[in-house]
């Protein structure tokens, strides 16, 4: 019976599902799981689905707007770390930009970055953490930064020179 519902309503569901998130996908999945959960079937099976689906499609579209909420308030905060010293600077860096940026670097260059700048860590806490010499981790977080700054803004740091800079390499699992 689950399967025949699946096959004749799956679809007019996802749309339900799709006008309100993302995941509209999951949302018609985790119905259909509930479903089957049920000691038995409901008196109205679609109309029963189409509010667990919609009810789904809330929670995920909720949880959605938090996440890009909190990208937001981050992405912003990244953009003060790549302004100008000259305070009149009126273009900021692009958020897609920074995001594209950040996911070209080494995993390791990124992570480091990121304990630093959004954990807070100091290069101590982070070379012990990666067990890497505190010289190795403030060079790496010096040259990817320089790397960011260069793609960024298009002109090369004043720190950077042809030796501290490798090829920049989108890597498919870490992006």
């Amino acid at each position: 019976m689950i399967a025949q519902l699946w096959n004749a309503h799956a679809a007019s569901l996802t749309l339900l599902a799709r006008a309100r998130c993302q995941a509209a996908d999951d949302c018609v999945q985790e119905a259909f799981v509930k479903l089957s959960r049920l000691p038995e079937l409901p008196n109205e099976p679609i109309a029963w689905l189409s509010q667990v689906v919609r009810r789904e499609a809330i929670t995920h579209w909720r949880s959605e707007s938090r996440r890009v909420r909190r990208e937001t308030v981050a992405t912003e905060v990244r953009q003060q770390w790549f302004a100008s010293a000259d305070d009149n600077r009126v273009d900021a860096v692009d958020r897609l930009d920074m995001q594209h940026a950040l996911g070209r670097l080494d995993v390791e260059d990124r992570e480091i970055i990121i304990a630093h700048l959004w954990a807070g860590l100091t290069f101590r806490q982070i070379a012990e953490s990666f067990e890497s010499p505190l010289t190795a981790v403030h060079r790496r977080y010096t040259a990817s930064i320089a790397r960011l700054r260069e793609e960024i803004e298009g002109e090369p740091s004043a720190s950077s020179t042809k030796n501290d800079f490798r090829p920049i390499i989108i890597h498919p699992a870490s992006s």
